[in-house]
């Protein structure tokens, strides 16, 4: 609750500061609008995307998209004068900022281990009362995108730094998880998925 408050006051205070610079600067305003509205369309491309399983690939690809959208976003309450369509921007654009700060602070992709061509185990370590690290099993699409095939959260795993494929064919995939040992004595972790039309 604290956190929204001063996220609020913040955003408030965003928006006063256009109201104490006397100059206006029309085409930087709109130069600015322009940038807001290229980063809020490819930010709500990557949220509809995720929520089907799909993301683009890379290490820091989600926060890299999410940044560009929030410093956009403050830039553009910092120097757009208040009117009425900058409201209706705020309102609409409030809850996505709050997407933006998960996908920044509690949406962390951690590493990427490859399994073979196609599949790879990527770890991710999404809010604070996770019990670990969530282990992803993801497939390429189209060069660019990873499907995720598993999403699993039951392993309470933590400091995950190698994995090692023992076994990988058309019914069952085994890894060596290694890990700090803190929520898990078994190191390294033997790890088992089957195969139900996933790969």
């Amino acid at each position: 609750m604290i956190f929204i408050l001063i996220f609020c006051g913040i955003l408030l205070g965003l928006n006063l500061i256009p109201e104490l610079i006397r100059k206006e600067y029309p085409k930087t305003e709109k130069i600015i609008a322009r940038i807001l509205l290229f980063a809020t369309i490819i930010f709500l491309i990557l949220i509809l995307l995720s929520l089907f399983g799909i993301r683009l690939k890379g290490l820091y690809t989600d926060a890299i998209i999410s940044l560009t959208f929030l410093i956009s976003s403050f830039t553009f309450f910092a120097t757009k004068k208040n009117t009425r369509n900058k409201i209706i921007s705020i309102v609409i654009l409030f809850p996505l900022i709050l997407v933006g700060f998960y996908f920044q602070f509690f949406s962390q992709n951690l590493g990427t281990y490859e399994v073979n061509d196609e599949l790879n185990i990527k770890i991710s370590q999404e809010g604070f009362l996770a019990c670990g690290e969530i282990i992803q099993l993801t497939k390429s699409r189209l060069l660019i995108f990873e499907k995720e095939l598993i999403y699993d959260t039951n392993q309470c795993l933590r400091g995950i730094n190698r994995i090692e494929t023992i076994k990988f064919n058309n019914r069952r995939a085994e890894f060596l998880i290694y890990h700090n040992g803190e929520m898990d004595s078994e190191n390294p972790y033997h790890y088992e998925i089957e195969n139900t039309n996933l790969w």
